[in-house]
C-alpha cells in the first residue's frame, strides 16, 4: 500500500475522531439548564454595589479565543521509563516516588524552601526546571489563584497550558504540598498528572468575557449578598471523557468568599455562558 495511500487513511480516522468527540460534547453541552437573561441593562457594578457584594479592580471586557480541546492522560510509568532511557539515568526518581496510572507522586529530596512568598513564582519556575526531581516541567507554570499558603494543606499549583490559557484541572497538574518550618515553607512533596497530544477539535471561537460571566453568576444568584469576589480567571477544564481521551473547555473560575469567611468557587462555560460548578464529567466508554 503506498505512501500516500497510508496518509489518507490516517486523515479521515483523525477527522472522524474529532467529529465525533465534537458531536458528543456538543450533545452533552445542551444538557445545561441554567437561565442567562441578556437583557438586563444595568452595569453589573452598580448590581454587586447595591448588594454590598466587593470586588477588585475593574470586569475586563476582552473576548479570549480559545477551543475544544481533546488529550490523552499520560501514563506517567511510561513516560517516566521514557525518561530514564533519554537521560540514560535509570536511577531517575527512583526514591520516594509512587506510581499509580496516571499520578505520580514525589517526596522532595533536595532542599528546596520559600523564605519571601514575593518570590514563589520564580522558585516554583526553578524547581519544575529541574529535569532531575520534575517531568515535563517546562510544560507547566505556576498558578497563583488554585495555590495558597493558609488552611490546614498549604499548597502550590502548577499546571499545563495550551496557547497561553491554563488547564485548570486535576487531570493536568503539579501540586506541591508545603509545610511551615523556622518562617520558611518547605517543598514536602508533590502529586502529577499530564495530559498529552492536546488538539483542538475545531477552529477558535470568541469566548465570553469576564464581565459577561460575572453578570451570568449574579443573575442565577450564585453570588452571595455582603460577598467578597476574591479573583478569577480563564483557563481550561475537564467536561467529557471518550474511549480514553479526555475533552476540555475553556472557562471562567470564580472564587467567593462569604460574610462568614467561606469560599465557594463557581464556574462558567466560557464558550456557552452558562454555569457548570456542579456539572459532572461525562464518560463514554469503549462499546
Amino acid at each position: 500500500m503506498g505512501f500516500r495511500k497510508i496518509g489518507w487513511i490516517f486523515f479521515f480516522a483523525f477527522l472522524g475522531l474529532n467529529i465525533f468527540l465534537f458531536s458528543i460534547y456538543k450533545a452533552a453541552d445542551g444538557q445545561d439548564d441554567v437561565v442567562y437573561r441578556s437583557d438586563q441593562k444595568v452595569p453589573i457594578e452598580e448590581r454587586l454595589d447595591s448588594e454590598d457584594i466587593t470586588y477588585h479592580g475593574e470586569f475586563s471586557e476582552k473576548q479570549h479565543k480559545g477551543y475544544y480541546l481533546s488529550g490523552n492522560p499520560t501514563d506517567m510509568q511510561e513516560a517516566l521509563d521514557d525518561e530514564r532511557d533519554r537521560q540514560d539515568d535509570s536511577n531517575l526518581l527512583e526514591e520516594q516516588t509512587s506510581i499509580d496510572d496516571q499520578t505520580l507522586t514525589h517526596s522532595v529530596t533536595e532542599e528546596n524552601a520559600l523564605t519571601d512568598t514575593s518570590q514563589t513564582e520564580t522558585m516554583v519556575d526553578r524547581f519544575l526546571g529541574d529535569q532531575d526531581e520534575v517531568l515535563f516541567g517546562d510544560e507547566y507554570s505556576y498558578l497563583s489563584d488554585a495555590s495558597s499558603f493558609s488552611g490546614e494543606y498549604p499548597s502550590l499549583i502548577a499546571a499545563q497550558s495550551y496557547e497561553g490559557i491554563p488547564i485548570d484541572d486535576s487531570s493536568s497538574r503539579i501540586e506541591i504540598e508545603l509545610s511551615e518550618q523556622d518562617d520558611r515553607w518547605q517543598f514536602d512533596n508533590y502529586t502529577q498528572t499530564h495530559v498529552s497530544d492536546l488538539i483542538p477539535l475545531r477552529e477558535a471561537i470568541p469566548l465570553y468575557s469576564e464581565e459577561e460571566i460575572m453578570n451570568t453568576l449574579y443573575v442565577n444568584n450564585k453570588i452571595p449578598n455582603d460577598s467578597e469576589i476574591k479573583w478569577s480567571h480563564l483557563a481550561y477544564t475537564l467536561t467529557l471523557k471518550v474511549r480514553g481521551q479526555n475533552v476540555y473547555v475553556p472557562a471562567w473560575t470564580v472564587a467567593i468568599e462569604d460574610e462568614d469567611g467561606q469560599t465557594q468557587i463557581e464556574k462558567v462555560n466560557a464558550l456557552t455562558n452558562r454555569v457548570i460548578t456542579n456539572s459532572s464529567v461525562q464518560t463514554v466508554e469503549n462499546s
